[in-house]
């Protein structure tokens, strides 16, 4: 009787620890592309001269049935993913990052990636054998700008994928929203 119960106990223990990761994931996600949102407005108005701006940028996750379909090239300005993905979701890339600090281009390669629903996450290992966390999310992104929000002059949807860089070194205190458009 006893055994039966620590049997139960057993499981019932795993499957709610299975279901925690699972949430903690899908909320990671939903972080995630929050953080990578962005709206903007600014009107400005000196001697009869009025100027107004407007940014609005909006993320979706992406999920893939096949995660196969994540493999490509995603690319923006200073930014560069080789992105390989097996049906499991094992992920393997390697690419280069451009850094706010103004330092040159560091290559890295991608170790230790998987991928769960929209979100991948690594280890990313630079040629100087600097290591850094990996996470991001595939994501479906609008951008709109214009002068205002009723005159919108740029609408664009892009699918890629979304990440926040750091500073490497804690007191530089900088971050940066990066997008990487697939090719």
């Amino acid at each position: 009787m006893f055994r039966n119960i620590v049997v139960i106990a057993l499981a019932i223990f795993v499957s709610s620890f299975g279901h925690v990761v699972a949430q903690d994931n899908a909320q990671r996600t939903r972080d995630l592309v929050a953080s990578l949102d962005k709206t903007k407005y600014k009107k400005k108005e000196k001697a009869n001269i009025s100027v107004e701006v407007f940014v609005d940028i909006k993320n979706e996750p992406v999920v893939r049935l096949d995660r196969g379909e994540y493999s490509g090239i995603y690319e923006a300005d200073g930014y560069k993913l080789d992105l390989r993905v097996s049906p499991d979701g094992r992920a393997t890339g390697s690419g280069f990052d451009s850094f706010a600090s103004g330092d040159k281009q560091m290559s890295f390669t991608l170790k230790n990636a998987k991928i769960d629903g929209a979100l991948i996450s690594g280890t990313k290992v630079y040629d100087n054998g600097s290591e850094q966390p990996f996470e991001a999310v595939f994501v479906n992104r609008r951008a709109r700008s214009g002068s205002n929000p009723k005159l919108v002059s740029v609408d664009i949807t892009q699918y890629g994928i979304g990440f926040v860089q750091t500073a490497n070194d804690t007191n530089a205190g900088w971050t940066n929203r990066v997008f990487l458009e697939k090719k």
